[in-house]
Order: C-alpha cells, then sequence, then structure tokens
C-alpha cells in the first residue's frame, strides 16, 4: 500500500481562548498562527507545531448558529474535531470514498495544498506538493518540541480484524486513506501510518469520536506516564 501520514489533531471548543491557554500549557506550546480560511467561515482558529511537519488546531465558532457550535452543544461544549492526514494523491481517496458510501462534504485548496474532508465522521486528507518525510517513529500525535529520544517504529500485522464496530470502522478508514489492513488489537483495531497510529475502540458512555492523543514525551525521566485533558480528550505522555 502506498503511505499516508496523520499531521494534525483537532479541537472544538466554545470557549476559545480557555482551550488555547490550556493547549498551550499542557503540551508546552510556542507560538500559533490562526488560519484566515476559517475565520471567513465564522472559526477562531489556533494552530501550533508539535513536531516536524505536525500540529495541533484547537478552533471554535465565531457566531451562536453556527453548524460546529450546534454540534458542541451536544457533546458538552468541547471534543476532538479532526484528524488531518497527508496522502500523496487526493484523487484515489475521494474515489475509494464513493466506494465506501462516504460523502466529501468540503474541498479546498490554498498554498498548493488541496484537502477534502467527509462528514460521516471527523476526517481530513490533504494532498501536499513535497514528498513525505516518512521518519520511523510511533503514536498519534508527533512529540513535544525539544530534543527527541526516537520512538520505536511501529509493528503492523496480518491479523484480520474483528466483525465489532470498532474494527469495521477501521477497516473503513484503511481503505479509504489507502492504508494496509487494521490490525486487531484487544478492545477494536488499529491502522498504522507512515510513523503513527490510531486505534479505534468501543464508544464509552455514549461518547464518541477522539478520546485520547498519546504524545512521545521529550522528558523520558518526568515526562513519560503524565496525563491531561484537553477540550475532554485526554492527552497521555508515553
Amino acid at each position: 500500500m502506498g503511505w499516508a501520514e496523520l499531521r494534525q489533531v483537532g479541537f472544538a471548543t466554545l470557549d476559545h481562548e480557555a482551550a488555547v491557554r490550556t493547549a498551550t500549557e499542557l503540551l508546552a506550546l510556542g507560538p500559533g498562527f490562526g488560519d484566515p480560511l476559517l475565520a471567513a467561515v465564522h472559526l477562531a482558529d489556533f494552530t501550533a507545531p508539535v513536531g516536524p511537519d505536525t500540529y495541533v488546531e484547537v478552533l471554535a465558532p465565531t457566531t451562536p448558529d453556527h453548524s460546529v457550535a450546534r454540534w458542541l452543544g451536544r457533546v458538552g461544549g468541547s471534543s476532538g474535531w479532526v484528524l488531518s492526514t497527508q496522502v500523496p494523491s487526493l484523487d484515489g481517496v475521494k474515489e475509494r470514498a464513493a466506494e465506501c458510501g462516504v460523502r466529501v462534504a468540503v474541498e479546498t485548496q490554498a498554498m498548493a495544498t488541496s484537502s477534502s474532508c467527509t462528514r460521516s465522521t471527523s476526517a481530513c486528507c490533504s494532498s501536499w506538493t513535497r514528498s513525505c518525510p516518512g521518519t520511523p517513529g510511533s503514536g498519534m500525535t508527533c512529540p513535544r518540541p525539544g530534543p527527541r529520544t526516537p520512538p520505536a517504529p511501529p509493528r503492523r500485522t496480518t491479523s484480520p480484524p474483528s466483525t465489532s464496530p470498532p474494527a469495521a470502522m477501521a477497516a473503513t478508514w484503511a481503505a479509504i486513506i489507502g492504508l494496509d489492513p487494521p490490525a486487531a488489537t484487544v478492545d477494536g483495531a488499529a491502522i498504522a501510518f507512515s510513523s503513527r497510529t490510531i486505534r479505534f475502540v468501543p464508544a464509552t458512555s455514549g461518547r464518541t469520536g477522539i478520546v485520547a492523543v498519546d504524545v512521545h514525551a521529550t522528558d523520558r525521566e518526568h515526562g513519560a506516564g503524565v496525563q491531561g485533558e484537553l477540550c475532554r480528550t485526554v492527552i497521555r505522555f508515553v
């Protein structure tokens, strides 16, 4: 299968200032920037790097009748929002999405980057004009800024996924993105990107979407094992 990489984890909230402050303190973020395209559709945005070509984003609706505001009202006011992936070409992604019954809701192009976002679940695939670095690593997001201890490469297996809903969802997204079939886990399934992994697990207490993010701790003596919360999403330093 071709390569693909997880590049960004996005969070949405009704209290943008507080969430940005939490993200900055929890992840030791440097200066961030906003996306003028999102501002044009009434979304406040804060995006900051957490590693090479890898970002965390916090956005919030700026009007009370915004569709994101209505969604946030149903999920408790804040939540994990979107996972953005880099792929070599969007054409194949769109074809496979159509075959799987997943509709592309938004297509944009800016700064030599084309993006397609789906509505059935929060996912966005981007086609960049430059090649993927393909640095070995593991985890759901890139490391915290600072000196790194290189993580081990992700393990891939050919074990067939179970027929549980998480496994079925994992199989669907692996097929759409163009990744190898998912590997079975104790409680669901996992799909492996070039250097990161997304795990699909059963919903707990009706909670769906992004529920936890593992971040490589650069402070191996004191950072590993620590966890916090951002937009009702667990952030674990591993």
